[in-house]
């Protein structure tokens, strides 16, 4: 998976204007670290998901209604990993993690998972990662509670070349000819909720990367 760590966006971000107040890279880190020991990361977290519960109260299910959720930072927390990296990104590192199936639940996405389990709304794990970490990917979720669900589809080599907003609209775009429909897509990144065939889009906050 491609990512953008968290210092090539801080370059960006002081790159914008020679105008703007340049922020010491330690600081910049220290703040993202605040955000999610403060608590305002499950704040937000929470905000976000109460008003996709709302938006789905409101929708008129059927026995294909499905809800689409992301893995990383979505459902599992990378968060320590990320942080032995110094919120960097290492791909030798970061497969050898997935490998290990060690990732944690977000309790509140875990929370919401199961309300959505609740209302007999079918499950699909849809990631970025490699192929490689599937069987890895499949345990770590079931292990940190995330049971019942229909499938994870993860990326196939021939998919690599792919942007993730590409391979996602496709595999979407896949699942709706198969018969699912999709009414929400649960994901940290934008490229989880591009495209069609997403339904409401659940936008949740995400601080240490960008993926596009």
């Amino acid at each position: 998976m491609k990512k953008i760590p968290l210092i090539l966006l801080l370059y960006g971000v002081i790159s914008y204007s020679y105008c703007q107040k340049i922020v010491n890279l330690s600081e910049a880190k220290k703040a993202v670290e605040n955000y999610y020991y403060s608590g305002q990361y499950h704040v937000d977290l929470q905000k976000a998901l109460n008003e996709a519960k709302e938006k789905i109260e409101k929708l008129k299910l059927s026995k294909n209604s499905t809800v689409v959720f992301d893995v990383d930072e979505t459902t599992l927390s990378n968060y320590e990993i990320i942080k032995k990296l110094d919120f960097g990104y290492e791909h030798r590192i970061w497969d050898a993690w997935v490998l290990q199936a060690k990732a944690s639940a977000i309790p509140e996405v875990k929370k919401f998972y199961e309300w959505v389990v609740s209302k007999k709304i079918k499950i699909i794990f849809l990631s970025g990662r490699d192929s490689i970490g599937q069987n890895a990917t499949i345990k770590n979720l079931k292990e940190q509670g995330y049971t019942t669900f229909d499938t994870l589809i993860t990326r196939a080599p021939a998919q690599s070349h792919l942007l993730i907003a590409e391979f996602k609209e496709l595999e979407r775009e896949k699942l709706a000819k198969e018969g699912y429909d999709i009414i929400a897509c649960v994901g940290d990144q934008w490229s989880d909720l591009k495209g069609k065939f997403t339904g409401i889009k659940v936008k949740l906050p995400n601080y240490m990367y960008i993926i596009n």
